[in-house]
């Protein structure tokens, strides 16, 4: 067993990243290990980092969203590099946010991400360290959540999603974008339109090479482009979904939704919400709605969430969720807003048809997609491949002879 400190920041939006790792926490500790939450903000941050040192052999670091994987010390090295412990980054968002800290090189760094699509883009451009892992999310303990009997719940369906504004994101980059990246932007934008991320940095080279940019995939230029389309795509997905939901007896919960007129419609605008008390409240809902981040290699976390509390997940269709979701197909949804309405329609007009097929999903996927297991994989790549016991596979020893090469015959 390891010694495993688990690192988040008290202010990140709603509370999230630490929710989130609480829960992984929680299931780090039921598989035997000892752990310690260290908050970055708070005062004997630095004091408790420092106290882990005598223990350096045995213990782990584990952050969300790079969330102190850059810790340097006062002469500038990095403070894993100089205290020999490991430590792995559970990405969430994609490697052009922040690229410095996906492309960080450290033998005592592990970068990982919850989305394969994401991990793929820092293998192809980024090449951090030559190696880099996908762990899903996975699906909570269903305990974390308490979900209510069917016929217990409020027959809602909840929509946690903050809504961005695609046009005040416009006129913001109008006015600070040269305008030859403006419209080269916006030109990628517009064949970007219902695609994964992984199709962009072809369109993005492409269409910049139309406009005599020549942008090499993970280069700071080529970032300002790709941020802003995923932002820009993701947000125009979020109103078009969010204006369909309206109509319906949906929950919105999160910030930039004031502007939604949901007067005399079934819909309300909730606002805000930590994420402890979305979790707390998501067991007593009839189902979920969510929106996959541009990925097509696994699925949002809310719908792994859903799936531990037992509430129907209703979010956009992929590979992922073709292959290991087959149940759950009629409450999908593809790029059309009519697929969006009748996907929650099938929910609404037979509930229970919507609960059963979550339950056969639920037991097809746990544990194997657990969070549990997937931390359990992030102990054992961290604690094998980063750091001392990463070197102690270098180099590799060569093969012995005869091995690959048969005997000739006489």
């Amino acid at each position: 067993m390891s010694v495993i400190c688990v690192l988040y920041s008290s202010n990140t939006t709603y509370d999230s990243l630490r929710g989130i790792l609480a829960m992984a926490a929680a299931e780090l500790d039921r598989l035997g290990h000892e752990v310690m939450m260290l908050d970055l903000l708070a005062p004997d941050f630095s004091a408790r980092l420092n106290a882990l040192l005598p223990r350096r052999a045995e213990t782990m670091a584990l952050g969300f969203s790079g969330i102190g994987l850059d810790i340097h010390t006062k002469d500038g090295k990095l403070f894993w590099d100089v205290a020999q412990i490991p430590v792995f980054t559970w990405f969430c968002d994609h490697p052009c946010y922040f690229a410095k800290r996906h492309g960080l090189e450290s033998r005592y760094a592990a970068h990982g991400y919850v989305f394969p699509d994401h991990a793929a883009f820092n293998r192809d451009h980024l090449g951090a360290n030559g190696a880099v892992f996908a762990t899903h999310m996975g699906i909570p303990d269903p305990g974390f959540f308490g979900g209510l009997p069917p016929e217990q719940r409020n027959g809602r369906l909840i929509f946690a999603k903050s809504g961005w504004n695609p046009l005040a994101l416009e006129r913001g980059w109008r006015k600070t974008m040269p305008p030859k990246l403006f419209g080269l932007l916006f030109d990628a934008i517009a064949e970007a339109r219902g695609k994964t991320c992984g199709a962009f940095p072809k369109i993005i080279v492409d269409v910049a090479e139309r406009h005599l940019v020549y942008l090499k995939p993970g280069g700071d230029l080529f970032n300002v482009i790709l941020t802003r389309l995923d932002n820009y795509t993701r947000g125009v997905r979020t109103r078009e979904v969010g204006a369909v939901l309206a109509d319906y007896p949906v929950d919105f919960i999160g910030g930039g939704w004031s502007d939604l007129d949901v007067t005399g419609r079934p819909a309300r605008v909730l606002g805000a919400m930590t994420f402890d008390a979305m979790r707390e409240g998501l067991g007593s809902y009839l189902a979920a709605v969510s929106l996959n981040p541009n990925i097509d290699l696994s699925v949002h976390d809310r719908v792994f969430f859903a799936l531990g509390a037992g509430t129907v997940p209703v979010f956009d269709a992929n590979r992922f969720s073709a292959a290991e979701m087959p149940h759950l197909a009629g409450f999908t949804f593809g790029q059309d807003t009519a697929s969006v309405a009748a996907a929650v329609e099938a929910v609404l007009a037979d509930p229970a048809a919507a609960q059963a097929a979550t339950a056969t999903t639920m037991r097809e996927l746990y544990p194997r997609f657990s969070m549990q297991r997937s931390v359990q994989e992030i102990h054992e790549i961290t604690r094998s491949i980063a750091g001392a016991a990463g070197a102690n596979l270098l180099p590799a020893e060569p093969v012995p002879a005869g091995v690959w090469t048969p005997k000739q015959a006489a």
